[in-house]
């Protein structure tokens, strides 16, 4: 007889289970806020030419680069080096028309460019050519900026002022001058750069009254502009035609913050534009005494065809409109490609007055589209100044003609949403529908240097009376934050009075350390998509 046994144990040695998925070790996920450092973004170059250093003190003035330095082959060179000092201004004028597969890096070296602070009436002024990139970018690589002024490499964000390799920085000296105006210039494209306390404009781009220049295809990303006396971004001329088109740019992942008038002016728009995953604001802080009446909106906007899209934004502070938008019908100007305007998933937020001003003027086969944007931190003060009173809607749209869309919006403050629509529906040329009306969740910063929730609205630039409307003499309340000359204080006392200037009256006055401004959103919390972004191209 023979017996049959299955062996269940015994000394038998069981071959291991297989699987057509390969092991590996687990490792913790990377953290969100330590962004990848990209080495050889520009290539390594094979040839430079280094401009020469000024005199201590003094500028340098290039009017026509490529004269002035014959023997360098400016068709080829791969880098243009800055060398590193405090200049009192920079021009730089004529620069090379190269082309979009060998374009030439204008950078640092040996250190920081500083431009500023020493009583020019001008600070960076650039003209010409084409296909150049302006960059404080540190890449050891591509053999561009430097190690010591890294700016918010990796993702260092957080007090990240004066770490940038080129950096404008005025000191407040004057109240006319920009940080970097760039004229006659096309398919350009400006990253990591500094700008603040310049008494004007952060960067103006524009070739005022030429109709026939061109500048398209520019790329403006990865700066950081604060504190300046007026607007953040001045694109487009705002002056009488002719003037040239802005085509085919694109603005992302840029930090435009404390702004005294708009965050961005982007005016003359033809082609295909877009806006993206920028932090602009606070802006309007000097709404109470700016230049002139009506400098007090987040975004202006003017089109004259084509198409633009706006998302995934984030807009603090208005006192006039957080959008202020123009259509203009120019002569001569190609209509029968045109697409529109469309506005998605951005926030806007601390609104003294009007989500939106919308003008009249409509453009041939246009349309435009509103889409889950959220309007919230609404409180109507702009009585503070004129003598006006609540419009009793968030949206003021004159536009009775183009086709307008508003959808999955979420909206605080007044009843109606627009001025002929309360809500949801229908009206002329509006379609309105799954709209609400809430307070939406407040955004969470990184380090902003402010608390979470903070009220923007108390957040303003100082001064003694309203230099517009019915210019009445300005109080403080304690707990208002105000910035003057780029510092920020904080109101000590149950009233900080009128003519207490915070830099001399520390006894009111309480000064604090400057600002964070690490303003992406906390990962994982509600707005996270929004805003600055490690891969928003």
């Amino acid at each position: 007889m023979v017996f049959l046994m299955a062996c269940g144990g015994g000394g038998s040695k069981q071959e291991p289970a297989t699987s057509s998925t390969p092991t590996t070790t687990p490792t913790a996920s990377p953290d969100p806020l330590n962004w990848p450092v990209e080495e050889g973004h520009f290539g390594v170059p094979q040839s430079s030419f280094t401009l020469p250093a000024p005199a201590p003190g003094a500028g340098l003035y290039l009017l026509d680069v490529q004269a002035s330095f014959p023997e360098v082959d400016w068709q080829n060179i791969d880098r243009l080096y800055i060398p590193a000092g405090h200049y009192k201004f920079l021009r730089l004028g004529n620069l090379p028309e190269r082309s979009a597969d060998k374009r030439l890096i204008i950078t640092n070296s040996g250190g920081q460019v500083r431009v500023g602070g020493l009583g020019h009436y001008y600070m960076f002024v650039i003209s010409g050519g084409s296909h150049w990139v302006l960059t404080g970018r540190y890449d050891a690589l591509s053999q561009t900026g430097d190690a010591d002024f890294p700016g918010h490499r990796g993702g260092r964000f957080a007090n990240s002022q004066d770490s940038y390799g080129i950096m404008v920085d005025d000191d407040f000296v004057r109240e006319s001058v920009t940080g970097l105006s760039v004229s006659s210039a096309t398919d350009f494209e400006v990253e990591y750069l500094e700008i603040k306390e310049v008494g004007f404009a952060g960067m103006s781009m524009k070739t005022d009254d030429n109709g026939e220049a061109v500048m398209a295809g520019v790329l403006l990303h990865d700066n950081y502009i604060h504190d300046t006396g007026s607007e953040g971004l001045y694109i487009g001329s705002t002056q009488a035609q002719p003037q040239h088109q802005i085509r085919d740019w694109e603005i992302y992942n840029n930090r435009i913050l404390r702004t005294g008038t708009e965050a961005i002016q982007l005016g003359q728009l033809g082609g295909h534009n877009k806006v993206h995953h920028n932090v602009f604001g606070p802006a309007a802080l000097d709404w109470r005494a700016a230049f002139q009446t009506y400098q007090d909106n987040n975004f202006q906007v003017g089109i004259r065809e084509g198409f633009l899209h706006v998302y995934n934004n984030i807009f603090i502070g208005s006192a006039g409109s957080s959008i202020s938008f123009f259509a203009n019908s120019v002569e001569g100007d190609k209509t029968e490609n045109n697409i529109g305007v469309s506005f998605e998933k951005n926030y806007f937020t601390a609104i003294r007055s009007l989500g939106m001003y919308m003008n009249k003027s409509a453009l041939p086969n246009m349309s435009y589209r509103f889409s889950q944007n959220t309007f919230g931190g609404y409180r109507y003060m702009r009585d503070e100044v004129y003598n006006s009173s609540p419009y009793g809607h968030l949206l003021r749209i004159a536009n009775t003609t183009t086709p307008i869309e508003l959808n999955e919006n979420t909206w605080s403050g007044p009843q109606q949403f627009t001025n002929s629509l309360e809500n949801n529906g229908v009206s002329n040329n509006i379609s309105s529908s799954n709209n609400s009306n809430s307070e939406p969740e407040a955004l969470s910063f990184v380090n902003s240097g402010l608390p979470d929730a903070y009220d923007y609205l108390s957040l303003e630039m100082w001064t003694e009376t309203s230099t517009l409307g019915e210019k009445n003499a300005v109080d403080y309340k304690q707990e208002d934050v105000v910035t003057h000359m780029g510092q920020p204080y904080r109101c000590a006392v149950t009233v900080c009075t009128s003519g207490a200037v915070p830099s001399e009256r520390e006894d009111l006055w309480s000064p604090l350390a400057p600002l964070a401004d690490d303003v992406r959103i906390v990962p994982g919390s509600k707005w996270e998509a929004l805003g600055i972004q490690r891969s928003a191209k």
